[in-house]
């Protein structure tokens, strides 16, 4: 696992005279590789190599085009603070499957105080629900049923209220059939299958902390979700000790 920490010198702005401040850190699982923005062209060629050992310059320089491409329609850009990565093969029901996720971290501003910090959790806790793939054109989107996105209960497991080490937070999953844009003219891409794993952890005061993995491996959720709830355990606010 790598320790990433964001702050606490850094700074997003809120409006045009309002920044808000941020200082958290958390581990990452060391099969995430970090992304360069898709508007800039520096290191794209080194995290192709590292996602993509075995294929050749013009494999690789062909994938880093294609992800720069879709990468806003997998993963909102606003206030982004880390984009990463991972593609292997894990095993599922005796055999080898395709594992590919994204990660990213962002903060947006909030108002609330340290004494509310529960308060604004349960309202995320009742929000999350309506604001997964807001960044995606309803058109482009469709429902789709999957048991092992749903828990042993049913759809009411797929969001979750916890108390994490750091303070409350939110835990939850969703799943759609996601439709891209196609890679040329005149050649469609298949629907996708899409799970987005969310935390949201309100910080002490100021904003809140997001950490999203999106994955189209939708039979490897417990994967997945193993992998966010231990950055979701490892999430500390302020100066790591």
């Amino acid at each position: 696992m790598s320790a990433v920490s964001h702050g606490p010198t850094d700074d997003i702005e809120r409006g045009a005279t309002a920044p808000f401040h941020y200082a958290f850190h958390h581990d990452v699982p060391d099969e995430f590789v970090r992304l360069p923005e898709p508007t800039e062209s520096d290191g794209w060629r080194e995290a192709m190599a590292e996602l993509l050992p075995g294929a050749d310059a013009e494999a690789r320089d062909a994938a880093s085009e294609g992800l720069r491409r879709q990468l806003p329609l997998l993963s909102a850009r606003e206030n982004v603070l880390l984009t990463a990565m991972c593609v292997g093969t894990e095993e599922v029901d005796g055999g080898e499957r395709l594992s590919m996720g994204l990660l990213a971290v962002t903060v947006r501003p909030s108002e609330h105080s340290p004494a509310r910090r529960l308060f604004t959790a349960e309202g995320i806790y009742r929000a999350t629900a309506k604001k997964f793939f807001s960044h995606v054109a309803e058109d482009r989107l469709e429902e789709i049923s999957f048991p092992l996105g749903e828990g042993l209960q049913g759809p009411q497991d797929m969001v979750l209220a916890t108390k994490l080490p750091c303070g409350p937070g939110v835990m939850s999953t969703s799943l759609r059939t996601l439709r891209l844009p196609p890679i040329e003219a005149g050649i469609a891409v298949p629907p996708l299958p899409m799970a987005a794993l969310q935390l949201i952890v309100p910080a002490p005061h100021g904003y809140c902390v997001y950490v999203t993995i999106s994955t189209p491996s939708v039979f490897l959720l417990d994967s997945y979700s193993a992998r966010l709830a231990h950055i979701a355990r490892t999430l500390g606010f302020g100066e790591p000790t």
